[in-house]
Parts: C-alpha cells; sequence; structure tokens
C-alpha cells in the first residue's frame, strides 16, 4: 500500500478539500484524525483518508481501492503540491522516495491510465487497459 506525504504549507487543507469536492462530487468528512474523502460515484464506501501529522499530511486508500480512488489520491495530492509548489513523498514498504509533483499527468483519468501504462505496449497495455477501466467501481451486491 502507498501512503503520499504532502507537507504542510501555507494553505487550508479544508479549504481545498473542499474544491476537490465540489469538481469531483465528494463527501468531505472530519475525522479524528483528519478528513475522510469519500466519492459518491462509488457510494461513499471506502474512499481516501487524510491524516494529519505535526507537519504533514498523510494522504492513503484502502487496500482494495477501485482504479477511480487510485486516481483521485493521485490527483488531489499532485494538484495540491503542484499549487503549492511542494515536493511529494511516496511512502511504500521498500522506503521513501521524494517525487516532484506532475498534476498535468493526472488531469483526468484517462491521463491517469496513460501515466499507469506509460512503458506498457501492444495486447499487455489493452490488458491492463481494460483492467483498469474495470475496476473503476466496486460491487456493492
Amino acid at each position: 500500500m502507498i501512503t503520499i506525504i504532502l507537507p504542510k504549507g501555507d494553505y487550508e487543507l479544508a479549504d481545498e478539500l473542499q474544491l476537490f469536492s465540489e469538481a469531483w462530487d465528494l463527501t468531505v468528512r472530519r475525522t479524528a484524525e483528519g478528513y475522510l474523502l469519500q466519492p459518491e460515484y462509488l457510494m461513499s464506501i471506502h474512499g481516501i483518508s487524510a491524516e494529519e501529522q505535526p507537519a504533514e499530511w498523510r494522504f492513503t486508500r484502502e487496500m482494495d481501492a477501485t482504479t477511480w480512488e487510485d486516481f483521485l489520491l493521485m490527483h488531489i495530492t499532485h494538484h495540491l503540491a503542484g499549487k503549492h509548489g511542494l515536493l511529494l513523498q511516496y511512502e511504500t514498504a521498500k522506503g521513501i522516495r521524494w517525487t516532484e509533483p506532475a498534476p498535468q499527468e493526472f488531469a483526468t483519468f484517462d491521463l491517469y491510465v496513460d501515466r499507469v501504462l506509460r512503458g506498457h505496449e501492444g495486447l499487455v497495455r489493452d490488458m491492463k487497459k481494460n483492467w483498469i477501466y474495470a475496476h473503476r467501481t466496486r460491487y456493492t451486491h
């Protein structure tokens, strides 16, 4: 599982999340740890959490997240970092990696898919692309 770490800066996360809420049809709920962003597209079953730490915000999603939740995680964190001139940290089991924000690569779901599939060609690319689009939603029955 990946955690994306966004340093705190000269911005109010609640105000920023409200803008994403309006643009992407998300419900933003205040929690004891920070915020929970729940996409209406997925009937608000899981979502993305933003946990507040003293110097940073830690964004995560459920282990069984849909590709829509993955997209929103990347879209939100890269746009916030790009807007406020911050570097992102990706924290995985292998360690922490710093990265420059690339909001243009995650502006839409289609661009997110292209970014994920960069380096794949032909039938493998087509199969993975079909899987990504098929797993945007979660079955609830």
